[in-house]
């Protein structure tokens, strides 16, 4: 059975609507906080420019390092070490760019080649802060730290460093693992190293090092028998 519809009174239809209502209670509002109101939209207009122009900056920013970049790898790929050297603290410049990042890694491994241990270190270490968790570069920048520490005779702190390496699934695992097999059997820990070795031997099999573990375990068997 239908309903009738409710009937509208003249006193309702003589109220104010919705809209009429919060219209008017906005224009009270502006009109008495017409200063703050305005200050507000200021502010918003002030921080959508600074961020447009933030966002411009780094645009230039990374278009010139790249520039800078490439001159610089032109460099490094010829060997010229110094003049990448050079080339690579000019792109480092650019601080907010993404090319900062590499830049470092690459002038650590340009220290490296003139065996500049300790500004490879140290760019090693500015690299490694900068680059993210369980990322190829991080790896590479861990394997640069370690093998500048392992040329300085710290095999201690290298085997730290190319452990982290190895943990780190990407390509260069296997270059983590031999270091640490190095660096383990320099210090005279032959079991390490053996276990080591024998890891990257089965990553890698048909390597020479099959050799070396042979001798690391004819040392290892000596030495057990003497005890």
């Amino acid at each position: 059975m239908a309903t009738a519809s409710k009937r509208i009174t003249r006193k309702q239809l003589r109220q104010p609507d919705w809209f009429q209502v919060s219209s008017g209670n906005a224009l009270e509002y502006f009109s008495r906080h017409q200063g703050l109101v305005i200050a507000a939209l200021a502010g918003v207009l002030l921080l959508g420019a600074a961020i447009w122009g933030w966002q411009l900056f780094k645009q230039r920013q990374n278009a010139a390092a790249a520039r800078e970049f490439t001159k610089a790898m032109e460099l490094y790929q010829s060997e010229k070490h110094g003049d990448a050297i050079a080339a690579f603290e000019n792109v480092k410049s650019y601080r907010w760019s993404r090319y900062a990042v590499l830049a470092h890694l690459y002038l650590a491994n340009s220290y490296l080649a003139i065996n500049d241990l300790d500004r490879a270190v140290s760019d090693a270490q500015r690299s490694l802060a900068a680059t993210r968790p369980n990322s190829l570069y991080r790896q590479i920048a861990l394997i640069t730290l370690a093998t500048a520490e392992e040329q300085k005779k710290q095999c201690k702190v290298a085997i730290e460093h190319y452990s982290a390496a190895q943990n780190i699934g990407a390509a260069l695992q296997s270059r983590a693992i031999l270091g640490k097999a190095r660096c383990a059997e320099e210090l005279g820990d032959a079991k390490t190293a053996l276990a080591a070795y024998k890891e990257y031997l089965n990553d890698n099999p048909g390597s020479s090092l099959a050799v070396k573990i042979g001798e690391l375990e004819a040392k290892e068997a000596a030495v057990t028998a003497v005890k």
